[in-house]
């Protein structure tokens, strides 16, 4: 066993040592440890050793490794493959463009995603009668979401399907409060957990560039020289395929640059990290999808263009670079269009202090309504859609306290109302109607992603490559030219299902695609971090010398009105400008509670027309929670499934984001005192925001 998972390890690592004791006596455990430090072997090595005797004569798996991509479960399995094969047992996959369930052999391992687990235990699954454990991947990205809720609803039902408890196996790389995993995704569990706070060393560099072509200009030299392997992370799709466009023009870099988005089709995105695994120069231009632990070979450099909203992604983005080196480098930079330099330099600063001091805050387990209405309706839809008694429905959601039978009956009465659901009359049993039906048709019931504009599949010589939101159709033509995946094309027709697409190589004016969506808000922790930093001033600044000696004196400018205990303001064309650091939607909550006339609220500031009696500010954050709420809910961010919740639960759940982040609280407490001493500054450019 040891010898096929740990035979490319010289020795085992603390982490794969602590794994072993509590996974081997059956316990849950929680492994939390760096991106790169071997979870996956830690986990997995022991949870085969400990169930090998019953995959050997299961008729279907003994163990489902959940993960939260496709790409990540495609990527698993090729990296389990080889150990299990030692061992004489298989890896299998199965998710919506593959399933391997229904090979004459079953795998013993299934590699699925939380919705096609959601498909599998509707559908009774006869392969899974045979479950003996479950390990969870990246549990941060679904802590505190509604596929997390959803997930460990699942889990339960699986119980409840196989008749025996499950043994669960967490992994993450970046979890502040580990009690609080386990409070949400197992309530009532013990967990072991086998933690390693080691973080290597961070070689960063901060500057500041004026568009793309600035940052094929840092880069192309760097691979001319050496065998440079980047990893380049854009905020945006449309930021991919413009910083992908700039990189490919330059001789250095032709034919080595490639683009990885959620836009991309399946077979483009597994082709892009085949080709980073083989290349030992290239560069990779990518969004979110390849924050995971997808194995694209060792990366010498991650470049951020533009800062993450939060230390989380931070973390996860940084690990992604040198994981066989002893530190991890990472060249962060200020980006054109995503706010001031200033701001954007100081908080590339405030997440390297984060995390270097380990001062990590995550919010405590969130109690989540929307996914439970999703689980109600697969709960029907497992039983064919037929009627089904109400009270067996509130059992599979006992261990969350906060679901209630009150509660699940209030969601299905709504259900009902909406005609999802139908009643039997005299009965307490519910059915499908005709829009659940419909639901499922579309393959969407099982999914809790927010609700979005739909897509129109792009193609070239009658291959898709991609898609792109609907809205895109209002300006796009035949004859005009795009830009996608960091390539240019000419449209050659444009229909309801499909864009034609004909490559055209060279330069141009291309129409830019619209991928929609909002910039959600920089985490409000973050920009107080960027505060703390400017009132203890920062001498040595992660950047070039001319560059760090100017943010020095901008921060030395800045940070002497920042005192504590006192509040800055400016008065500007009739205007109070206040620099309150208390992120944009509580500075927008004070605005509208102080009755000001007309505002505008950014992270670091509150512009407003009236002045703003910040001593009067409530000292309780529950007290704002009215006004609150209307910020915190986008439409186009919920689920189908929030969407169906009765008005009051929706906003019971919304209430959570504003009511357990405990930045608000401080937020608050430190403005009400600061307004005892309100310093009115001269020049408003004595502070840079």
């Amino acid at each position: 066993m040891g010898r096929a998972f740990y035979g490319q390890f010289p020795d085992l690592r603390d982490i794969q040592r602590g794994a072993v004791d509590p996974i081997l006596a059956g316990a849950d455990t929680l492994v939390l440890s760096p991106t790169g430090s071997g979870k996956t072997e830690a986990v997995t090595a022991p949870v085969i050793d400990k169930y090998q005797a019953e995959a050997r004569t299961s008729a279907g798996p003994v163990v489902v490794y959940v993960t939260p991509t496709r790409a990540l479960a495609n990527d698993l399995v090729r990296r389990l493959d080889r150990p299990l094969d030692l061992l004489g047992l298989v890896a299998g996959v199965r998710h919506g463009e593959r399933n391997d369930l229904k090979r004459a052999t079953k795998p013993n391992v299934l590699i699925t995603t939380p919705e096609s687990l959601d498909v599998m235990i509707s559908a009774q699954e006869p392969a899974l009668r045979d479950v003996r454990a479950a390990v969870l991947d990246e549990v941060h990205l679904t802590y505190n979401t509604q596929r997390g809720l959803q997930l460990a609803v699942l889990l339960h039902r699986l119980e409840r399907l196989v008749g025996r408890e499950v043994q669960v196996c967490a992994l993450s790389a970046t979890v502040a409060t580990e009690a609080e995993i386990w409070s949400f995704l197992r309530p009532g569990h013990a967990v072991a957990t086998v933690r390693d706070d080691y973080t290597r060393p961070l070689d960063a560099e901060i500057r500041t560039v004026q568009s793309p072509a600035e940052v094929a200009a840092i880069l192309e030299p760097l691979a001319a020289t050496f065998k440079l392997k980047a990893l380049v992370f854009a905020s945006s799709r449309r930021e991919c395929d413009n910083l992908a466009a700039a990189l490919a023009a330059r001789p250095a870099l032709e034919g080595r640059v490639f683009v990885h988005h959620s836009s991309l089709n399946r077979q483009m995105r597994l082709d892009v990290e085949r080709r980073m695994q083989e290349a030992s120069s290239a560069v990779c231009v990518a969004t979110s999808t390849l924050e995971l632990g997808i194995d694209i070979g060792d990366v010498d450099l991650v470049v951020l263009y533009g800062p993450p909203f939060g230390w989380e992604s931070f973390v996860q983005r940084i690990g992604r670079g040198n994981r066989r080196g002893s530190k991890a480098n990472v060249l962060c930079l200020a980006a054109p269009g995503q706010g001031p330099p200033f701001a954007q330099l100081l908080s590339f600063e405030a997440l390297i202090w984060q995390v270097r001091g380990l001062r990590l805050e995550q919010r405590p387990a969130m109690e989540l309504y929307g996914a439970a209405v999703q689980q109600v309706l697969s709960l029907v839809l497992q039983g064919s859609g037929g009627y089904q008694r109400v009270e067996e429905l509130c059992e599979s959601f006992g261990p969350w306290p906060h679901l209630t039978n009150e509660v699940i009956e209030e969601a299905i009465g709504e259900l009902v109302g909406t005609d999802f659901l139908r009643s039997h009359g005299f009965l307490n049993r519910v059915g499908a109607g005709p829009p659940l039906h419909q639901l499922r048709d579309l393959g969407v019931v099982w999914g809790n992603f927010p609700a979005s504009s739909g897509t129109v599949a792009l193609r070239t010589s009658g291959r898709e490559i991609g898609s792109i939101p609907v809205a895109n159709l209002a300006r796009v033509r035949p004859g005009v030219f795009i830009r996608f995946a960091g390539r240019r094309w000419r449209v050659l027709r444009v229909g309801r299902d499909a864009i034609e697409l004909q490559p055209a190589p060279g330069a141009g004016n291309e129409l830019e695609i619209s991928y929609g969506g909002h910039r959600p808000p920089m985490d409000p922790v973050n920009v107080e971090a960027m505060l703390l930093l400017l009132r203890e001033g920062i001498p040595h600044p992660q950047m070039p010398a001319g560059e760090a000696e100017r943010f020095r004196q901008t921060v030395a400018r800045t940070g002497r009105h920042l005192v504590e205990g006192a509040l800055p303001v400016a008065h500007d064309s009739g205007r109070f400008i206040y620099f309150t650091f208390a992120g944009r939607i509580l500075n927008e909550v004070i605005a509208i509670q102080s009755g000001s006339t007309g505002y505008r609220a950014s992270e670091v500031v509150l512009e407003s027309a009236d002045q703003v009696d910040f001593a009067g500010l409530p000292a309780d954050v529950a007290t704002l929670l009215p006004i609150a709420l209307p910020l915190l809910s986008v439409p186009d961010g919920l689920t189908v499934f929030q969407q169906l919740l009765p008005t009051a639960l929706l906003d019971r759940e919304l209430s959570e984001l504003w009511l357990k982040s405990p930045v608000y609280a401080r937020s608050l407490l430190r403005l009400r005192t600061s307004a005892e001493r309100v310093v009115l500054l001269q020049e408003l450019e004595e502070i840079a925001f």
